[in-house]
């Protein structure tokens, strides 16, 4: 530790009276001395020898106390201008130096000062970049890290570990893990890693504010013994959410399948155990396998698309399409199915010819899905309307494309899920009609793939719009 200034003045006493009393040493016996040889070698009068001894020895004294100050005044400078740098050290400081004036008799340690200064400042900024380099790797980290002692305190939290666990104190550090973070496992998985050299660790799920799923990693300190812990988290929310969806496509798809091929299987066990021989069972029963077979190859076609369009492979090319053309191919495609049915199937054209960025085969893929599903779930009498425009071309860059029918409508609590994969408001209807239930995906995916949204409005018993809305060419 230095001196502080208030022990400097007691220094400078303590300097001064052992200098003072280091003449004293020496002029007392001399003074003596010469006391003696005056009278007993001169033969001085003694009177005479101890005024002179009395006179001599007041100026002596008052000289040796102004050298003894001046001596003691000088090594306390030295001492002040030494313990001012070590202060400045202490503070982070490493520029002042030992002034020159006072570097007299202490050169090298001066020179060791200046060099222990140089050192330390170099060491010290290398620390700092290091810990800013560390600060910024671990807050540009997708994982969440946090340290933690033997006490289990934290000694450190990055961003990623702020936002995932997450931990609203803005003064983290110092705080127990257990009360930043109210999770029984991490607390328990953070107190085995103190206790053993083994990892530990697995899914943490986080109820709130945001839901998550976390695959957290609790490993001990390295060293001699354990210092403390270091948790590591991701969030594999995403991940699980997919492998759920995955699973909900498998058994869909496998559900999908197995209901035609057990059909088909059944038709044919029939016919090859007799009925092949009446003529009217067979033709019903061939005529269940072709239906069955068509529905199977829809199935399996719209899977194969879904599988193409989702993996990106095939980009579409966007360039102005004439909306009318595409809506005029998709409307002669879809009128014989509509007539069949006793219902109308209306273009409602805009004044002015409207173009849209988009790719012909995905546009007429998209209208016809619409349509025919319009058809579908369309009672016979009824209207199926097709009607684009450019709400205001001044001031929006947008083309909406609307496919309203007076069908039975979509419950509310449904049209959040119809464009998911395999959904089906009514399954009985849907399959009657032969759909797949792929068929509002494909829309989805197609629209999404043109930069653009589809929607739905839909009231029950009175129709549903389905709304497309994409970019307009100029």
């Amino acid at each position: 530790m230095t001196e502080s200034p208030a022990e400097i003045k007691p220094a400078l006493a303590r300097f001064f009276w052992i200098q003072f009393l280091s003449f004293g040493l020496v002029f007392v016996p001399l003074a003596v001395a010469a006391v003696l040889w005056s009278i007993f070698a001169l033969e001085v009068p003694t009177a005479n020898a101890l005024v002179g001894l009395a006179v001599f020895g007041g100026v002596a004294l008052a000289a040796m106390a102004v050298v003894a100050y001046v001596n003691a005044r000088r090594i306390v400078n030295r001492l002040e201008s030494v313990h001012n740098v070590v202060g400045q050290m202490a503070k982070g400081e490493f520029d002042k130096r030992i002034p020159a004036a006072n570097r007299q008799q202490i050169e090298d340690l001066a020179a060791s000062f200046d060099q222990t200064q140089r050192l330390l400042k170099v060491r010290v900024e290398d620390l700092e970049a290091s810990r800013n380099q560390l600060r910024t790797v671990l807050d540009s980290m997708v994982e969440g890290v946090i340290a933690v002692d033997r006490d289990q305190k934290v000694l450190l939290v990055n961003e990623a570990g702020r936002r995932l666990f997450p931990i609203q104190d803005l003064a983290p550090v110092g705080r127990p893990v257990w009360e930043l973070v109210r999770s029984p496992q991490l607390a328990n998985w953070v107190a085995q890693s103190l206790l053993q050299s083994e990892p530990v660790g697995g899914e943490l799920e986080i109820k709130a504010p945001v839901p998550r799923i976390l695959s957290v990693r609790v490993a001990g300190l390295p060293g001699p013994t354990i210092a403390g812990a270091i948790v590591v988290a991701s969030d594999i929310s995403q991940l699980r959410r997919l492998e759920r969806v995955r699973q909900e496509f498998v058994a869909n798809a496998s559900h999908e399948l197995k209901t035609p091929l057990a059909s088909i299987k059944a038709c044919v066990e029939t016919l090859l155990d007799g009925a092949l021989e009446d003529a009217e069972i067979r033709v019903r029963f061939l005529q269940t396998v072709n239906e069955q077979s068509e529905r199977l190859d829809r199935l399996i076609r719209d899977l194969l698309a879904l599988t193409r369009i989702e993996s990106e492979a095939e980009r579409p090319a966007l360039h102005p399409v004439d909306v009318a053309e595409i809506v005029a191919l998709c409307v002669n495609r879809q009128i014989r199915n509509a007539e069949r049915k006793g219902m109308q199937l209306v273009s409602a054209p805009p004044a002015a010819p409207v173009r849209v960025l988009a790719d012909e085969e995905p546009l007429e893929q998209i209208l016809d899905n619409l349509i025919d599903n319009a058809i579908k779930y369309t009672n016979s009498g009824g209207t199926i309307t097709i009607r684009w425009e450019v709400p205001d071309a001044r001031t929006d860059a947008r083309c909406r494309i609307e496919v309203e029918d007076t069908g039975i409508g979509i419950p509310q609590a449904h049209q959040v899920r119809i464009f998911e994969r395999f959904y089906r408001v009514d399954r009985a209807r849907s399959r009657e009609l032969g759909g797949t239930g792929l068929g509002l995906s494909i829309v989805k995916h197609l629209v999404q793939q043109m930069g653009g949204t589809i929607s739905v409005s839909s009231r029950l018993g009175k129709g549903s719009t389905f709304t497309v809305d994409l970019g307009a060419a100029s």
